[in-house]
């Protein structure tokens, strides 16, 4: 989970196979409990359009007290601080003991003020995003691309290195 909001995959599974899986509904949360990126960060998304997921995911569906894009932002920000509680060592893989932080007491503020906090960090993020993938593209001459080309004659390699704007 390279994102905070899931919608879609790399890999996709057959009309037959989401027959006979779970499929969650959009707006369910979902969180990465077994992969050696425990070791540093806890992945938690929110699924965009109906998913099924793997047996080293877990899914958090928000009950009726609980705004889910409130929850999101809760477990973004309190990402470390829940790894190092919840977070286990295991001899191949790190792991994340979900039946207890599923267990833990949450502080919350009422539904409206979790809605309105929710609603502005999806803002927020949608507008990074926005940035993000405009800059990543940007055919700007002040970025600088770096063209590598090397020959290989028989007895040494010799490669030169020119950089041209790009675009």
């Amino acid at each position: 989970m390279k994102s905070h909001y899931l919608d879609g995959t790399t890999t996709q599974i057959t009309e037959k196979g989401a027959k006979e899986l779970t499929l969650y509904p959009a707006g369910s949360l979902v969180m990465v409990t077994r992969s050696g990126i425990l070791r540093h960060t806890l992945p938690v998304a929110e699924l965009r359009k109906p998913s099924t997921v793997n047996q080293d995911i877990r899914v958090i569906l928000p009950q009726e007290n609980y705004y889910g894009q409130w929850l999101l932002q809760f477990f973004i920000s309190r990402n470390k601080e829940l790894l190092l509680e919840f977070g286990k060592t295991g001899t191949t893989v790190e792991s994340v003991d979900f039946s207890k932080m599923r267990d833990m007491v949450l502080l919350t503020p009422s539904l409206p003020e979790q809605q309105q906090i929710g609603r502005y960090f999806a803002r927020l993020d949608n507008l990074i995003t926005l940035h993000q993938r405009k800059y990543d593209g940007c055919a700007n001459p002040l970025f600088l691309e770096r063209r590598i080309s090397c020959r290989k004659p028989s007895h040494q390699n010799r490669c030169s290195a020119t950089t041209t704007p790009s675009g």
